[in-house]
């Protein structure tokens, strides 16, 4: 499809989506003159500051200063991106989604490939469920009332049950499904020409992703000591484990009802699981994996802090510490939970209950506290050569925090750690060179990386990244880049012929300091208004330049002697007001 017809499209769609019955499908309106109001669905009150301004059929809170049209309520309100929430209005207004058509063998339609799985799982899951409460599905019920889990709470998560390696396939089979999309969609595995259910004998727990939809399954041995005690499905054109997050159905349904102002990363379903029984309803899961840049993106999307709380046995351990660095470099707030006597967080909640949980998280680490300490376990402090060591090394996590504030706030602690002075541990932290010229460059006046610049090319590059749907910008501006920061990220844009994704830029977080900035500042704008911002922006940015040019000019003319040369200088400042 061409970019002017999507833009139609696009203009179509939202003509047939009236914004006071979207929204009042998700929260009670109350009308007061010309418009509608609501408690914010995006933020905690208990005085109504939310309007649906029913004639421009936009919306806006006068509380959080969120505001757009239908398409931003549904990304904010779903937490999808702009093309799961074209697509969810589509079907809400009976609109066929415009098809992107796959390299694929004869071309065929990804999309519709995917609808027809997506389809699939979904029976699946259902003939799961009924297994689950048939007479088959007994041991599964039993199993989960040994872990205190409740049948409402089943409900909830969907839980099911697979009774042997034939019957998901022929029930699939009795409703048009071919094995090769079974295959596809990684519900059955393949042996000697025969395919046969992947999670056979299993307890299944279906995995939901953001738009609501099943799109695979894990599955937890009901036989003792028989491995592997969990399985998931394969990676599909359906399911990257690495970009997922089990319980964020669940995550979206608390969101409607109060504030969430943090999350708690847990490794395993049964830990969300259990921790839900519990009435803590927070919790989402990397399904056993070191989490991901997609992951923490992913989080940084619902709040701005985290516990993370993996496993506490030594395996667990190493899982934290590998995601710690990840979720910082997304700007997230990031507290670490060691729980005790090796303990996960399933049996943990269930040997000493919520209240017990709570006061763990009460304990949670800062992220660099959790790592200084840490590390301090690896040395024996009775002796002078560990000591010494200790610092070393814990100057290169000091190294790692983004102002000297910072890196001033945790040196009485490596002091403390270690037995060493203060003073000790700075001229360490100094001696570096690489590391004493970045610290005198980050010394500069507190200023430097705010102001009109800074806004400006920050919304800009976001939008080249593909953070403006239908945006068409040709024009170089490498000109008006200033921060060598900034300069990175435009040659990349350049250097990928504009086909650079915010998903790339988010990747960029962990060795670009700016990318992040960046990403926070073009989700301040709504797409609604987002076209004539981003030209508003190239304007400034253009003035910048241009007076940064005349300055230079004057500075010229005033230290010239050579007349000719002062009248060639006089003449290109005339120019630069012209343009």
């Amino acid at each position: 499809m061409k970019e002017q017809d999507f833009s139609e499209w696009i203009d179509r769609l939202k003509s047939r989506i009236g914004i006071v019955d979207l929204v009042g499908s998700y929260v009670r309106l109350d009308r007061k003159g010309s418009r509608y109001w609501a408690c914010c669905p995006f933020h905690h009150e208990k005085t109504p500051s939310f309007t649906v301004d029913e004639q421009r059929n936009m919306f806006y809170c006068y509380g959080c200063h969120v505001g757009g049209d239908v398409i931003r309520f549904v990304m904010d309100i779903e937490n999808v991106d702009f093309m799961n929430a074209c697509k969810m209005l589509a079907q809400r207004a009976g609109m066929e989604m415009p098809e992107f058509k796959s390299r694929g063998k004869g071309g065929e339609s990804l999309a519709k490939k995917k609808e027809r799985l997506y389809g699939m799982t979904v029976e699946a899951a259902r003939f799961y469920r009924a297994c689950f409460e048939s007479d088959e599905g007994k041991v599964a019920r039993e199993y989960l009332a040994g872990r205190g889990i409740s049948p409402a709470t089943a409900k909830a998560f969907g839980l099911g049950y697979s009774p042997g390696y034939r019957q998901l396939v022929a029930k699939l089979k009795s409703l048009g499904y071919l094995e090769i999309e079974m295959i596809e969609a990684g519900l059955v595995d393949q042996k000697d020409g025969e395919v046969y259910d992947a999670m056979a004998g299993r307890l299944i727990v279906p995995i939901i992703d953001g738009m609501k939809r099943v799109i695979a399954f894990g599955g937890r041995v009901l036989v003792k000591d028989k491995l592997p005690k969990y399985k998931n499905t394969r990676d599909t054109v359906l399911f990257d484990k690495s970009n997922e997050l089990f319980g964020q159905d669940t995550v979206k349904k608390l969101r409607m009802k109060q504030a969430v102002n943090d999350l708690i990363v847990v490794e395993g379903y049964m830990d969300v699981i259990s921790l839900y029984q519990a009435g803590i309803k927070n919790a989402v899961a990397s399904m056993g994996t070191a989490l991901t840049q997609k992951q923490a993106a992913i989080l940084k999307r619902y709040c701005d802090k985290v516990y993370i709380c993996y496993d506490g046995d030594a395996a667990g351990k190493k899982a934290t510490v590998r995601g710690l660095d990840i979720l910082y470099s997304q700007g997230l707030d990031v507290r670490v939970v060691s729980l005790p006597e090796g303990l996960d967080p399933d049996e943990y909640v269930r040997k000493y209950g919520a209240e017990g949980y709570v006061a763990e998280l009460a304990k949670a680490k800062p992220l660099f506290e959790f790592k200084l300490c840490d590390l301090a376990q690896k040395f024996d402090m009775t002796v002078a050569d560990d000591r010494g060591k200790y610092v070393v090394e814990a100057v290169e996590i000091l190294r790692q925090l983004k102002n000297p504030a910072q890196i001033d706030a945790y040196i009485p602690l490596v002091s403390s750690l270690s037995g060493l002075s203060a003073e000790t541990v700075r001229r360490q932290l100094m001696s570096g060179g690489d590391f004493a010229a970045t610290a005198e460059v980050k010394r500069v006046p507190s200023g430097r990386k705010n102001g009109i610049y800074y806004k400006a090319m920050r919304f800009v590059l976001y939008a080249l990244c593909g953070g403006v749907p239908g945006l068409k910008f040709d024009r170089d501006i490498s000109l008006y880049v200033e921060d060598p920061d900034h300069a990175r990220i435009y040659d990349e844009i350049r250097n990928s012929g504009s086909e650079m994704t915010l998903d790339d830029l988010s990747a960029e977080a962990k060795t670009n300091p700016e990318a992040t900035p960046i990403l926070e500042e073009g989700r301040k704008v709504s797409e609604d208004v987002a076209k004539e911002y981003f030209a508003d922006c190239v304007d400034k940015l253009a003035a910048l330049y241009a007076k940064k040019e005349r300055k230079a000019l004057l500075d010229s003319f005033r230290s010239e002697t050579d007349e000719e040369e002062r009248q060639a200088i006089l003449a290109r400042l005339e120019m630069t007001k012209r343009n």
